[in-house]
């Protein structure tokens, strides 16, 4: 099939025939190729030229090089310069990422601008297989055994990779079939100069002189594994469906009988940020006793009473105490909504709720205004039913709290006393008894 027609079957079917597409335009035979296959498969192309200033006169002969390109072509250019060192360094990136975030921040301004179904990028073949390489030697599980994808989105970005099944010699035959020139990175020559560089100039000419169809045969393997990875992916969503419950906690005995244990921790919390070291720390003390965290930037986990439990970054509760209302709804800082009421009540015929998210008190015994706040260290409160005042805290790990649930934990006081560990039990002094007339109700909705 010829190159062109592999790059159209290669794009989504439901691409319309009068999309715009914008093509990422380097200069070299990859952008070059795909640039002028898609302007000869009429569709509406636009290229995009990021000059990075980093090889100083050869950088600026590239952009030379796209100018002149386009321009014998019809198409529209857009260039953007950028100081890719100086940004490295106050963002504390290397030099590639720096750039590989101004180029999809620059990409994704000119989709929303241009109305563009997405961004053409020249990946092929031979680079999906360098990527294979690189992903085996930083250490990888399947999904980076299967390479890039010929459609994926980053950084909000739609990016399209109509070259993927084609290699590198396809590329440059193509082009010279036409007499078309194309640009040459030096850096792409240095093995110094990057990893990839070791794995395209030294790895692969090695397993090349160990078997001629190296190549095809590790781009047939790239895409087996991704048929593999369709199959893992239903596997493990099945897997943590049935273990992860609507609270977002795992029961630690149920995960430990699983198949592969390890590997659904492991999916379970890599896309929520937690690092490998993280979650072997976490699959190692599985039995460890209550309390320990781990923390990514998004979320925390729990190890507690036999069970995980995951909650985002919540920010701190602030310390501070709020007057509650005399009636109506009040939301508290930790976001919980409170309604109070109050009301005039027949002694003989009132009957207090037994539901630990309502409370009820004497409106006679209690000194307002009443506040509410968190609880604080040393916190202690007369609990209806017993005798003599008991800590909070002690009260919270006698009702199985998690922490997550202690740092939340609010109380009601009338004066300086407690009156209600919101949601748990209500002290003695303020309740309702047979002398009562006028009650006042709290109820956590």
């Amino acid at each position: 099939m010829e190159l062109i027609e592999r790059i159209k079957n290669t794009l989504p079917a439901s691409l319309a025939e009068d999309a715009t597409l914008l093509v990422a335009l380097s200069g070299g035979a990859d952008s070059v190729c795909l640039l002028l296959a898609l302007h000869e498969l009429g569709y509406q192309v636009e290229a995009l030229h990021c000059n990075f200033e980093l090889r100083g006169v050869e950088s600026d002969g590239d952009e030379a090089f796209c100018r002149r390109l386009c321009r014998a072509k019809g198409i529209a250019l857009s260039v953007r310069h950028f100081r890719t060192r100086s940004y490295a360094t106050r963002q504390g990136l290397s030099i590639e990422m720096a750039a590989r975030r101004l180029r999809y921040e620059w990409f994704g301004e000119m989709c929303r601008q241009r109305g563009a179904a997405g961004v053409c990028v020249a990946h092929h073949r031979d680079d999906n297989i360098e990527t294979l390489f690189l992903n085996l030697v930083r250490g990888t599980g399947l999904h980076g055994l299967t390479g890039m994808q010929t459609m994926s989105v980053q950084e909000g970005v739609v990016i399209l990779r109509p070259l993927l099944e084609v290699s590198r010699s396809e590329i440059e035959d193509w082009l010279q079939q036409r007499d078309q020139k194309w640009c040459t990175d030096s850096t792409n020559l240095q093995e110094d100069a990057a990893l990839r560089n070791l794995v395209r100039l030294r790895l692969m000419p090695l397993l090349e002189n160990m078997n001629a169809r190296a190549r095809e045969n590790l781009s047939g393997d790239i895409r087996r594994l991704e048929e593999a990875e369709r199959l893992y992916d239903e596997a493990v969503s099945q897997a943590l469906t049935s273990l992860v419950t609507a609270d977002g906690s795992m029961d630690i005995a149920r995960l430990k009988e699983s198949v592969a244990p390890r590997t659904l921790l492991q999916e379970w919390l890599h896309p929520l940020g937690f690092n490998s070291k993280q979650i072997s720390e976490i699959y190692d003390g599985l039995d460890g006793s209550s309390g320990s965290v781990w923390a990514s930037s998004t979320h925390r986990l729990l190890r507690d009473r036999g069970r995980l439990l995951l909650q985002a970054t919540m920010p701190p509760l602030s310390s501070d105490e709020q007057v509650m209302p005399l009636g109506g709804l009040f939301t508290a800082l930790s976001g919980k909504r409170l309604l109070i009421r109050r009301q005039v009540v027949n002694p003989s015929t009132f009957v207090v709720p037994r539901d630990s998210s309502i409370a009820c008190f004497d409106i006679e015994k209690l000194t307002f205004p009443l506040t509410i706040r968190p609880v604080r260290e040393g916190d202690r409160m007369h609990p209806f039913g017993l005798d003599g005042t008991r800590l909070v805290s002690d009260m919270m790990t006698d009702k199985k709290l998690s922490l997550f649930e202690k740092e939340r934990q609010l109380v009601v006081l009338s004066g300086e006393k407690i009156v209600w560990l919101v949601g748990q039990r209500v002290a003695a002094d303020f309740e309702v008894d047979d002398h009562t007339r006028h009650v006042m109700t709290i109820h956590v909705l």
